[in-house]
Protein backbone atom coordinates (compact mmCIF):
# COMPACT_ATOMS: atom_id res chain seq x y z
CA UNK A 1 0.00 0.00 0.00
CA UNK A 2 1.37 3.41 -0.95
CA UNK A 3 1.55 6.55 1.11
CA UNK A 4 -1.74 8.43 0.66
CA UNK A 5 -0.24 11.75 1.72
CA UNK A 6 2.35 11.45 -1.06
CA UNK A 7 -0.48 10.46 -3.41
CA UNK A 8 -2.23 13.69 -2.38
CA UNK A 9 0.81 15.81 -3.23
CA UNK A 10 1.23 14.02 -6.55
CA UNK A 11 -2.39 14.14 -7.68
CA UNK A 12 -2.84 17.80 -6.72
CA UNK A 13 0.59 18.55 -8.17
CA UNK A 14 1.64 20.60 -5.17
CA UNK A 15 4.84 22.57 -5.69
CA UNK A 16 6.82 23.70 -2.66
CA UNK A 17 5.24 21.01 -0.48
CA UNK A 18 7.60 21.48 2.42
CA UNK A 19 7.88 23.75 5.46
CA UNK A 20 8.42 27.34 4.40
CA UNK A 21 7.35 26.57 0.85
CA UNK A 22 9.02 27.83 -2.31
CA UNK A 23 9.81 31.34 -0.93
CA UNK A 24 12.05 29.69 1.65
CA UNK A 25 13.70 27.54 -1.01
CA UNK A 26 14.59 30.62 -3.07
CA UNK A 27 15.99 32.48 -0.06
CA UNK A 28 18.19 29.57 0.98
CA UNK A 29 19.45 28.77 -2.51
CA UNK A 30 20.32 32.42 -3.11
CA UNK A 31 22.45 32.39 0.04
CA UNK A 32 24.55 29.48 -1.27
CA UNK A 33 26.04 31.48 -4.18
CA UNK A 34 26.09 28.41 -6.39
CA UNK A 35 28.67 28.55 -9.19
CA UNK A 36 27.21 28.29 -12.68
CA UNK A 37 27.13 24.77 -14.07
CA UNK A 38 27.21 23.16 -10.62
CA UNK A 39 25.94 19.57 -10.79
CA UNK A 40 22.91 19.31 -8.50
CA UNK A 41 20.83 16.31 -7.48
CA UNK A 42 17.28 17.16 -6.34
CA UNK A 43 15.96 14.13 -4.46
CA UNK A 44 12.18 13.96 -4.13
CA UNK A 45 11.80 16.60 -6.82
CA UNK A 46 7.99 16.56 -6.84
CA UNK A 47 6.60 18.61 -9.72
CA UNK A 48 10.05 20.05 -10.48
CA UNK A 49 9.59 23.56 -9.10
CA UNK A 50 12.96 23.73 -7.34
CA UNK A 51 14.78 21.98 -10.18
CA UNK A 52 13.37 24.52 -12.63
CA UNK A 53 14.53 27.40 -10.44
CA UNK A 54 18.04 25.94 -10.20
CA UNK A 55 18.23 25.63 -13.96
CA UNK A 56 16.75 29.04 -14.78
CA UNK A 57 18.51 31.18 -12.17
CA UNK A 58 21.82 29.44 -11.56
CA UNK A 59 22.39 27.55 -14.83
CA UNK A 60 22.97 24.41 -12.79
CA UNK A 61 23.20 20.99 -14.37
CA UNK A 62 20.22 19.44 -12.56
CA UNK A 63 19.26 15.82 -12.08
CA UNK A 64 15.83 15.43 -10.47
CA UNK A 65 14.48 12.16 -9.10
CA UNK A 66 11.27 11.06 -7.41
CA UNK A 67 9.81 7.66 -6.54
CA UNK A 68 6.20 8.59 -7.30
CA UNK A 69 5.35 7.96 -10.98
CA UNK A 70 2.80 10.80 -11.11
CA UNK A 71 5.39 13.25 -9.81
CA UNK A 72 7.97 12.02 -12.32
CA UNK A 73 5.47 12.54 -15.14
CA UNK A 74 4.56 16.06 -14.01
CA UNK A 75 8.19 17.04 -13.44
CA UNK A 76 9.14 15.73 -16.88
CA UNK A 77 6.36 17.74 -18.51
CA UNK A 78 7.39 20.86 -16.63
CA UNK A 79 11.15 20.67 -17.04
CA UNK A 80 11.53 19.27 -20.55
CA UNK A 81 15.22 19.88 -21.35
CA UNK A 82 15.97 21.92 -18.22
CA UNK A 83 16.83 18.89 -16.09
CA UNK A 84 17.39 15.18 -16.29
CA UNK A 85 14.25 13.78 -14.66
CA UNK A 86 14.08 10.14 -13.70
CA UNK A 87 12.39 7.69 -11.36
CA UNK A 88 14.60 6.81 -8.42
CA UNK A 89 14.73 5.77 -4.78
CA UNK A 90 16.61 7.95 -2.31
CA UNK A 91 17.91 5.00 -0.31
CA UNK A 92 19.41 3.31 -3.40
CA UNK A 93 20.73 6.01 -5.75
CA UNK A 94 21.72 4.87 -9.23
CA UNK A 95 24.70 7.20 -9.55
CA UNK A 96 28.43 6.71 -9.33
CA UNK A 97 30.43 7.84 -6.32
CA UNK A 98 31.50 11.51 -6.26
CA UNK A 99 29.03 12.64 -8.94
CA UNK A 100 27.39 15.82 -7.62
CA UNK A 101 28.53 19.18 -6.24
CA UNK A 102 25.25 19.67 -4.37
CA UNK A 103 22.46 17.37 -3.18
CA UNK A 104 19.14 18.84 -2.09
CA UNK A 105 16.19 17.34 -0.20
CA UNK A 106 13.04 19.15 0.92
CA UNK A 107 10.80 17.21 3.31
CA UNK A 108 12.08 13.89 1.98
CA UNK A 109 14.21 12.08 4.55
CA UNK A 110 11.37 11.51 7.00
CA UNK A 111 9.28 9.85 4.29
CA UNK A 112 11.89 7.34 3.12
CA UNK A 113 11.53 5.15 6.19
CA UNK A 114 15.29 4.66 5.95
CA UNK A 115 16.87 8.03 6.67
CA UNK A 116 20.24 6.58 7.70
CA UNK A 117 20.60 4.57 4.47
CA UNK A 118 19.48 7.59 2.44
CA UNK A 119 22.05 9.85 4.08
CA UNK A 120 24.79 7.31 3.42
CA UNK A 121 23.82 7.28 -0.25
CA UNK A 122 23.77 11.08 -0.41
CA UNK A 123 27.23 11.19 1.16
CA UNK A 124 28.46 8.63 -1.37
CA UNK A 125 27.33 10.48 -4.50
CA UNK A 126 28.59 13.88 -3.30
CA UNK A 127 31.98 15.07 -4.50
CA UNK A 128 34.65 15.81 -1.91
CA UNK A 129 33.81 19.13 -0.23
CA UNK A 130 30.33 18.81 -1.76
CA UNK A 131 27.28 20.35 -0.10
CA UNK A 132 24.12 18.68 1.14
CA UNK A 133 21.16 20.95 1.91
CA UNK A 134 18.07 19.53 3.60
CA UNK A 135 14.82 20.99 4.92
CA UNK A 136 13.07 18.55 7.23
CA UNK A 137 10.09 18.37 9.56
CA UNK A 138 11.44 18.66 13.08
CA UNK A 139 9.95 18.21 16.52
CA UNK A 140 10.34 21.21 18.81
CA UNK A 141 10.37 18.71 21.68
CA UNK A 142 9.89 14.99 22.20
CA UNK A 143 6.43 14.12 20.93
CA UNK A 144 3.88 12.09 22.86
CA UNK A 145 2.86 8.59 21.79
CA UNK A 146 -0.52 10.00 20.76
CA UNK A 147 1.10 12.64 18.54
CA UNK A 148 3.44 10.12 16.94
CA UNK A 149 0.52 7.77 16.29
CA UNK A 150 -1.44 10.58 14.62
CA UNK A 151 1.57 11.54 12.48
CA UNK A 152 2.07 7.93 11.41
CA UNK A 153 -1.60 7.57 10.45
CA UNK A 154 -1.68 10.86 8.54
CA UNK A 155 1.73 10.94 6.87
CA UNK A 156 2.89 7.35 6.97
CA UNK A 157 6.16 8.25 8.71
CA UNK A 158 7.58 6.44 11.72
CA UNK A 159 9.41 9.22 13.56
CA UNK A 160 9.91 12.96 13.76
CA UNK A 161 13.37 13.91 14.99
CA UNK A 162 14.39 16.85 17.12
CA UNK A 163 17.10 19.26 15.93
CA UNK A 164 19.70 17.48 18.05
CA UNK A 165 18.66 14.07 16.67
CA UNK A 166 18.93 15.32 13.09
CA UNK A 167 22.42 16.68 13.72
CA UNK A 168 23.47 13.37 15.28
CA UNK A 169 22.10 11.42 12.31
CA UNK A 170 23.77 13.72 9.76
CA UNK A 171 27.15 13.49 11.46
CA UNK A 172 26.70 9.74 11.75
CA UNK A 173 26.38 9.55 7.97
CA UNK A 174 29.87 11.02 7.61
CA UNK A 175 29.34 14.73 7.03
CA UNK A 176 32.27 16.68 8.46
CA UNK A 177 30.36 19.93 8.98
CA UNK A 178 26.68 20.21 9.93
CA UNK A 179 25.20 23.64 10.57
CA UNK A 180 21.66 24.87 10.97
CA UNK A 181 20.54 27.58 8.57
CA UNK A 182 18.92 30.40 10.60
CA UNK A 183 15.18 30.89 10.30
CA UNK A 184 14.02 33.58 7.90
CA UNK A 185 11.63 35.66 9.98
CA UNK A 186 10.19 37.66 7.08
CA UNK A 187 8.56 34.62 5.50
CA UNK A 188 4.90 34.01 6.20
CA UNK A 189 3.41 30.61 6.96
CA UNK A 190 3.63 28.21 4.04
CA UNK A 191 1.12 28.96 1.29
CA UNK A 192 0.55 26.70 -1.69
CA UNK A 193 0.71 28.76 -4.87
CA UNK A 194 1.89 26.16 -7.39
CA UNK A 195 -0.64 23.47 -8.31
CA UNK A 196 -0.71 21.10 -11.27
CA UNK A 197 -3.74 18.92 -10.47
CA UNK A 198 -4.60 15.67 -12.18
CA UNK A 199 -7.98 15.63 -13.98
CA UNK A 200 -9.71 13.18 -11.64
CA UNK A 201 -8.86 13.33 -7.94
CA UNK A 202 -10.56 10.97 -5.49
CA UNK A 203 -12.70 12.45 -2.73
CA UNK A 204 -10.63 10.90 0.05
CA UNK A 205 -7.62 12.98 -0.99
CA UNK A 206 -9.64 16.18 -0.51
CA UNK A 207 -10.51 14.93 2.99
CA UNK A 208 -6.85 14.16 3.64
CA UNK A 209 -5.89 17.70 2.56
CA UNK A 210 -8.28 19.08 5.18
CA UNK A 211 -6.91 16.69 7.81
CA UNK A 212 -3.35 17.80 7.03
CA UNK A 213 -4.09 21.50 7.53
CA UNK A 214 -6.12 20.84 10.68
CA UNK A 215 -3.34 18.74 12.15
CA UNK A 216 -0.65 21.35 11.58
CA UNK A 217 -2.78 24.11 13.02
CA UNK A 218 -3.40 22.03 16.13
CA UNK A 219 0.27 21.08 16.59
CA UNK A 220 2.12 24.18 15.40
CA UNK A 221 3.83 24.54 18.78
CA UNK A 222 5.23 21.00 18.60
CA UNK A 223 6.13 20.66 14.92
CA UNK A 224 8.42 22.91 12.95
CA UNK A 225 11.25 22.53 10.45
CA UNK A 226 15.01 22.85 10.35
CA UNK A 227 17.30 23.50 7.43
CA UNK A 228 20.75 21.94 7.65
CA UNK A 229 23.78 22.75 5.52
CA UNK A 230 26.25 19.88 5.48
CA UNK A 231 29.68 19.49 3.94
CA UNK A 232 31.34 16.24 3.00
Amino acid sequence: MGNRYLDLLAEFGVGGAHPGGFPLTKEVLSSLHLPHSSSVLDIGCGTGQTAEYLSDHFSCKVTAIDNHPVMVKKASERLLSKANVRYGNAEDLEFADLTFDVVLTESVLSFTGAAHETLKEIHRVLKEKGTFLCNEMTAAKQLSKQQLSAIKNLYGIEEVLTEEEWIHKLKGAGFTTVSRVPDIESLDETQVTDLRPSPNISEDLYDLWDDHHSFFRAHKESLSYRIFLCEK
